[in-house]
């Protein structure tokens, strides 16, 4: 029933592989991102790819000079840690700085919304806007720039490389975001962009079942290196061709995303394809935090791209193998600068060192990203992520949870920025509801309750999104 890796290619076959696959890693890839992009992405890769072999100390010494550098330009240039580091009369140095960063406060989205005019300063015009993953319910706007878009490309980079894909080798992208459902596929720019790239996006906003045997074709057609996928629906994917008993390509790894990925999941997952499972960590707003290598189960953080502390309920830092809160500081991004950034989500900080050689530290767990998917009644498979996009950007709107109840019934709990202006809000409401009646069904009634907060699970996880048939 499973193919093996090399499966099925046939010389000829092989050959073209290979030439496909060199020259987008030395020609395309290279040519595009200097000359049509103008990023930096390669050599922050490099830069990437030579210090993972430095000792821990060594990296923490190249982390120590950029969270220096980070915070002094802070101080000198964004009105809000000006404002911040006078009140509280931070003193620091480079020496010193591990310590020095604990006199900041935590940066919350809450204060990021009533102070996001004093937290950025353009240096040039290569900066964009973009917003949080909403893992806690509360999505927020931030500005991001070049410097921090190539090192985080090149962070992907280095991830696909730990599971075994170099730059040009055919991968499958099982992702999705609101525009493939409405615009009902993608475009010729898209598709070219695949073919230079050797990356192959296969929509998961909504999975119907013939949705899922032509992504089951797709794969087995295209025969890609790596596989990155939402957890949740790459799982989905997994039961069915268990169910259907349908021949899977097997690729050298997975590498999952933006959702917990639990034991059972996870087992499941690697039986079907019969690979290795990777598993990635990061958001929009901090970018690709850590992921696990091939000898460790935790998550490897890139001392280059973040700094990591876990702290306690009344903030203070605890100790390595104790589960508290992630606190990300960003060393990339000086058009907003996020200095000790309350992710919203929990971790434990491993005491251990990973037998790969690798000297970066261990994040050991990730707790607090709850993604579920729906099902409609003609028994496609929806995305819980759907959903958190539908609701960005509406102003009124701080945080949000959304229920399926029944097949033909959507639940949506809504925190509110002004209970005062809900009146103003029909246009948003008429507009989330005939998005949602397309993709769920034009008789499904949606129900939206005003709540004063939205509370965890029992297990102390935010849930944005879960289904009650689905469970």
């Amino acid at each position: 029933m499973i193919s093996t890796e090399n499966g099925g290619i046939n010389i000829l076959s092989y050959i073209n592989y290979i030439i496909a696959s060199n020259l987008r890693r030395y020609v395309v890839f290279p040519f595009y991102w200097k000359y049509i992009k103008h990023s930096n992405v390669l050599s922050c890769y490099k830069v990437l790819r030579n210090h993972q072999w430095n000792t821990l100390e060594e990296n923490k010494k190249i982390q120590q000079k950029k969270l220096h550098q980070m915070i002094k330009y802070a101080g000198q240039n964004i009105p809000y840690y000006k404002k911040i580091i006078k009140e509280h009369n931070i003193q620091f140095s480079e020496d010193t700085v591990f310590e020095d960063i604990k006199k900041f406060p935590l940066l919350t989205k809450e204060i990021i919304r009533n102070n996001f005019d004093k937290l950025y300063k353009f240096r040039d015009h290569s900066y964009y806007r973009n917003s949080s993953g909403g893992s806690t319910g509360e999505p927020v706007v931030f500005y991001q720039d070049r410097d921090y878009f190539a090192w985080n490309i090149a962070t992907k980079i280095l991830f696909d490389e730990w599971a075994g894909r170099k730059i040009g080798e055919p991968m499958v992208k099982l992702w999705g975001s609101i525009q493939d459902v409405l615009k009902g596929g993608q475009g010729f720019k898209e598709y070219l962009r695949q073919q230079l790239s050797g990356v192959t996006t296969l929509g998961s906003t909504k999975m119907t079942e013939k949705d899922m045997y032509e992504y089951v074709q797709r794969i087995n057609h295209i025969k890609p290196r790596l596989i990155l996928a939402y957890a949740n629906c790459i799982g989905e994917i997994a039961r069915f061709i268990q169910k259907h008993d349908l021949p899977i390509y097997s690729p050298r790894a997975i590498m999952t995303s933006a959702c917990v990925l639990f034991p059972e999941i996870r087992k499941n997952i690697e039986d079907v394809f019969q690979t290795t499972l990777f598993n990635r960590y990061g958001s929009r707003e901090v970018g690709d935090v850590a992921c696990n290598c091939k000898t460790s189960p935790g998550l490897h953080l890139i001392p280059d791209i973040h700094y990591v502390e876990i702290v306690d309920e009344n903030e203070k830092e605890v100790n390595k193998g104790e589960k508290g809160e992630i606190i990300i500081t960003v060393l990339t991004n000086y058009t907003m600068p996020l200095v000790r950034y309350k992710i919203g989500d929990r971790g434990i900080l491993s005491n251990r060192d990973c037998k790969c050689g690798h000297g970066l530290p261990l994040l050991e767990k990730v707790e607090g990203r709850i993604v579920g998917h729906f099902k409609n009644k003609r028994g496609d498979i929806v995305s819980g992520g759907f959903f958190f996009t539908i609701l960005l950007f509406r102003k009124n709107i701080k945080q949000f949870q959304i229920i399926q109840e029944a097949i033909d019934y959507i639940i949506i709990n809504l925190v509110l920025m002004d209970k005062t202006k809900l009146k103003n809000m029909d246009k948003d409401f008429k507009e989330i509801n005939q998005i949602i009646r397309k993709v769920m069904g034009n008789d499904t009634k949606i129900k939206y309750n005003i709540v004063n907060e939205i509370k965890l699970s029992p297990s102390g996880k935010f849930m944005y999104s879960f289904s009650k048939i689905m469970s």
